[in-house]
């Protein structure tokens, strides 16, 4: 596919980001057809991570997700009141809620990894075998460009220096401050 040139125009069909949300809401089409109201593709995610690792805090998951704070922070509440999740405090931090999974949330859970994996299938059936690991190795490398520029994100900014005050303008009628030499004595 040929490069758009960086001008004043825009076009979603040359547009990366655009595209790869494309893919996206294939797999995400795919997974409602097959699991109903059961759960979302996003749902499924949070489930899976929480599967991975139990005890999870909602920071953590975060990071394995990539769904942004407050809406994994809506989820995670949703998903507790379907009696999905067990949120507890974490024993290293009382501060951070510990993430695991509830009988039901691991029922749904497992119900859904077909319906996972044909969502997978969609979007690399859509492609020529020959290319299917290239993209899973690429989407690789975007994953890992993604944890690093969030991680840059969350580091504190360094505080720059204090600025000194400008000198106070003279006063008026005053002779300005002779400069000193800078040298030997």
């Amino acid at each position: 596919m040929a490069q758009s040139p960086r001008g004043a125009s825009f076009t979603l069909a040359t547009s990366a980001s655009h595209l790869l949300h494309r893919a996206q809401q294939l797999a995400a089409d795919r997974f409602a057809q097959l699991a109903g109201d059961r759960a979302t593709l996003r749902q499924f995610a949070v489930l899976a991570a929480i599967a991975e690792k139990p005890g999870r805090s909602q920071t953590d998951l975060v990071s394995a997700t990539g769904i942004d704070r407050s809406t994994l922070a809506d989820m995670i509440t949703r998903m507790e009141r379907r009696g999905w999740i067990i949120r507890v405090t974490a024993a290293n931090d009382a501060r951070a809620n510990a993430v695991t999974l509830a009988a039901p949330g691991r029922a749904t859970f497992t119900a859904c990894i077909p319906f996972a994996r044909a969502a997978d299938d969609a979007v690399l059936e859509a492609l020529p075998r020959g290319d299917r690991k290239t993209l899973m190795d690429l989407l690789g490398v975007l994953s890992a460009a993604a944890d690093q520029s969030a991680a840059r994100a969350a580091r504190p900014a360094k505080k720059a220096p204090p600025k000194r005050p400008p000198p106070p303008p003279p006063k008026k009628g005053a002779r300005p401050a002779k400069k000193k030499k800078k040298g030997r004595r």
